[in-house]
């Protein structure tokens, strides 16, 4: 029986057993392991070998030992989540176009609609994560942007060149030294011309304990700058400019002005949603479409634009 049938019959029991190659001659069995278990643990590892669920030619060994070829390795079944490793490689392939500037202390990307910048709320690993383990050096998000949003996502390099935009973000001022300007489709057609939204944002948890902001007098300042571009039958295409960078700001600031975001899911119309994605809205109409700022260490001004993407693009023709 070959050695790939003995892989197989073994999977089907659980448990597998690996034959040692030429190449990995020498090597410790923690570190093969590692390279034949991706994005397991190293405690994990070791725990396993400890307990004797690993078997060196049918006996116990240490994670010291060193295998040779032609030595069988028992290897017993493991139920962990998909593994970190595979779920980077895909966010990177997804980036590989994105990259809008890139020089020794700022990264700025566009970033697709659906990847979410870091992990947590049960998403295994975000953009930066990924970023880190293919670079392996600092890297700070600047600022965040929803999972659902596109655009510009910017990240600093290094410590002290993160501390100077966050200190460029919060300076008071109309014309504040960091720029967002995002693309809206509204709900509803847009009464009126420019509009100044100032209304205070609280964030709570709503009952699955996700966060989320609600308009509160006692919560924190939140600005927004709304500019129709062009208005359709029932929608309403608009900029919006931050002045303050709250959670889901833009958001709430929409739906409370009654022109809540298309696709909103949260704060949203549930049923202009539901004819939105028979049209082929899958995620909210919200995209960052230009970032301009101080460069921390050259000192001059930088501008970057991000065109609205495709499937956001293609809406906009079927609302005509």
């Amino acid at each position: 029986m070959t050695q790939s049938a003995n892989s197989s019959e073994s999977s089907k029991r659980g448990a597998r057993t690996e034959t040692v190659r030429e190449s990995e001659t020498g090597q410790r069995l923690d570190n093969y392991l590692l390279k034949h278990l991706k994005g397991v643990p190293k405690s994990h590892i070791y725990r396993i070998i400890r307990d004797g669920q690993v078997r060196l030619n049918r006996g116990r060994s240490r994670p010291a030992t060193r295998v040779k070829a032609g030595d069988n390795v028992r290897i017993p079944p493991l139920r962990l989540p998909q593994p970190r490793a595979l779920n980077h490689a895909k966010i990177l392939l997804r980036l590989s176009e994105s990259i809008l500037f890139e020089d020794d202390y700022l990264l700025v990307l566009n970033k697709p609609g659906g990847l979410s910048v870091h992990g947590g709320s049960g998403t295994v690993s975000g953009i930066i994560e990924a970023l880190r383990s293919e670079r392996d050096t600092y890297l700070e998000l600047v600022h965040r942007l929803d999972k659902e949003t596109s655009g510009c996502l910017l990240l600093a390099k290094q410590a002290n060149v993160l501390k100077t935009l966050h200190r460029q973000m919060r300076e008071p001022g109309p014309k504040p030294t960091i720029e967002k300007i995002y693309i809206a489709l509204l709900v509803g057609r847009w009464r009126g011309g420019k509009r100044s939204l100032c209304q205070p944002l609280e964030t709570i948890r709503d009952r699955s304990r996700q966060k989320r902001s609600t308009i509160n007098p006692q919560g924190r300042t939140a600005l927004s700058l709304f500019a129709p571009i062009a208005r359709y039958p029932a929608h309403t295409l608009v900029s919006v400019q931050l002045l303050t960078g709250r959670l889901h700001q833009i958001r709430v600031h929409a739906a409370g002005s009654g022109y809540p975001v298309a696709g909103d899911r949260i704060y949203g119309n549930k049923e202009n949603n539901r004819v939105l994605r028979g049209l082929g809205l899958r995620r909210q109409f919200l995209h960052a479409s230009r970032l301009a700022l101080i460069h921390p260490v050259a000192g001059r001004r930088l501008q970057f634009e991000a065109p609205l993407p495709q499937e956001l693009a293609a809406l906009l023709k079927k609302i005509q």
